[in-house]
């Protein structure tokens, strides 16, 4: 039984995104393990990080927010090779509202799951404290 791999379409995507974040942590790994190979080497902001360390961050980022939204603007394939832009919500456990823009690159294997990855992110936070700063 084949299934559809999370970077079929857009849309796809960010549902798989929404849900490794928003899903009970007894499912977080299932839930990761359906967009990523295992063995998948993911590098988010030059921070490179095997399993062993991407669980932990993505678990860290749970800890701060009640739920995450996704918005994937865009999602281009060519073959096992794919880049993405979305848009990431946060909903703090402190009443806080943060967003974030990211934009990815990576490849799949023939399961349609992420082997490898690389993805800019920045917190609207942060680029608005870049601009106050320069003025």
């Amino acid at each position: 039984m084949s299934t559809i791999s999370p970077l079929s379409s857009k849309e796809t995507f960010a549902a798989a995104l929404e849900a490794a974040f928003n899903s009970p942590d007894a499912s977080l790994e299932a839930m990761i393990l359906n967009i990523y190979a295992k063995e998948a080497v993911i590098t988010v902001n030059m921070n490179r990080m095997t399993w062993d360390k991407f669980i932990p961050y993505i678990k860290a980022i749970r800890a701060r927010t009640t739920s995450v939204d996704i918005k994937s603007h865009y999602l281009l394939r060519d073959g096992n090779l794919f880049s993405e832009r979305h848009s990431a919500y946060g909903h703090g456990k402190d009443g806080t509202e943060t967003n974030a823009e990211a934009m990815l690159m990576g490849e799949v294997n023939e399961e349609g799951k992420v082997i490898w990855l690389e993805e800019i992110a920045v917190l609207n936070s942060d680029a608005g404290s870049a601009a106050s700063k320069s003025t």
